[in-house]
């Protein structure tokens, strides 16, 4: 059996239509799985920003004993950090037109990083020493130094109960978590997730 077709349309009138009718399904198609993504997209920088370096040893005290943290409030303030990062993740759509032209990307931490500087668990207040911004310093500093004449001491003591800050030397951010505005533990936990983001998007448009 044999069957003919014959285009009664141009060529380019039929480019045309099917070119719409795919905008149409694929404007469709995000617009209804938006938060889908947007969702799934969260889970994984909450993981993402968990696995780093930098919150697992604010969690085990390590960290948070040479910042100042009063024992017990490190894991608030992880919480409190990743909510941030994940508050300010968000889909962004640009429409598909007939041309197919058009865009679907991931938005997350601006990169002024002032969300993250705002809440108050990046900070510790010290009666000598007053307001410390230690998520701040976190963020920023790198490998400046920023206490002059104080060294710290591992040991029981302390707020945090894992040391406490001894006469000489000085201070900064141990060199395996110094960070700048533009390479920290947040930069870090993003770098090199294309293809997980992608897979997302992908998942999504194939239905």
């Amino acid at each position: 059996m044999e069957i003919t077709l014959k285009l009664i349309d141009s060529i380019s009138t039929v480019e045309k239509r099917v070119n719409e009718a795919i905008s149409i399904h694929m404007n469709s198609v995000i617009s209804k799985r938006k938060r889908y993504m947007a969702l799934k997209i969260k889970k994984l920088a909450n993981t993402w920003i968990r696995e780093q370096p930098e919150m697992i040893s604010l969690e085990n005290n390590e960290l948070a004993a040479q910042l100042g943290l009063v024992a017990g409030t490190s894991s608030s303030a992880v919480d409190a950090i990743v909510q941030s990062v994940i508050n300010s993740t968000d889909i962004v759509i640009d429409r598909f037109t007939k041309r197919l032209s058009g865009s679907v990307s991931l938005q997350f931490q601006p990169d002024h990083f002032a969300n993250l500087f705002a809440i108050h668990q990046g900070h510790v207040s010290l009666p000598e020493s007053g307001d410390l911004h230690w998520l701040k310093w976190l963020l920023e500093k790198g490998h400046s130094i920023i206490v002059v004449n104080y060294h710290f001491t591992p040991s029981s003591g302390g707020r945090s109960g894992g040391g406490v800050m001894s006469t000489g030397g000085a201070w900064r951010i141990p060199p395996e978590f110094a960070g700048t505005l533009d390479d920290n533990f947040i930069t870090r936990a993003f770098s090199g997730r294309e293809g997980d983001i992608e897979s997302i998007f992908e998942r999504v448009l194939n239905g």
